[in-house]
């Protein structure tokens, strides 16, 4: 049985990625030292975040596509662990941009780049959770 998000479902998710994004940015901020700074802006870095992750997973679904259909077989998983490392460059390119123009300081880089891989799978369960129960989240046929 074919389904997919609903224009509502995709506002419900991005939502929770956006507010999910926002509380993890201030875990970096802390962490790279600069949390009695105004700057950057836990809002800037969470919608930051939110951007870069939309663009990627829209060229990555696009990608998906392309697949031959046998590929598809273990849909759920296969599709989710080829985005580990896309979801880790993303979150080494959001600590470049904001946190360390050097990234040379590798221990705390994974630390934070881990962290942050880990709070994307676990805003897409909740993502998809709110999509699924809330009205006109997934459209089903």
């Amino acid at each position: 049985m074919p389904a997919g998000p609903a224009p509502l479902g995709l506002a419900y998710f991005v939502g929770v990625k956006a507010a999910g994004y926002t509380a993890a940015s201030v875990i970096l901020k802390n962490g790279y030292g600069l949390r009695d700074l105004q700057k950057p802006r836990v809002w800037t870095v969470g919608l930051t975040r939110t951007v870069i992750g939309i663009a990627a997973g829209l060229i990555y679904g696009v990608l998906w596509l392309y697949l031959p259909p046998n590929a598809h077989d273990a849909y759920g998983i296969r599709y989710l662990l080829g985005l580990l490392p896309i979801r880790l460059a993303e979150w080494t390119f959001l600590i470049w941009i904001f946190f360390d123009r050097s990234l040379h300081d590798q221990g705390r880089l994974w630390k934070y780049t881990i962290f942050g891989t880990i709070c994307s799978y676990v805003l897409d369960a909740i993502g998809i959770g709110t999509a699924l129960v809330l009205p006109g989240g997934i459209w089903v046929c």
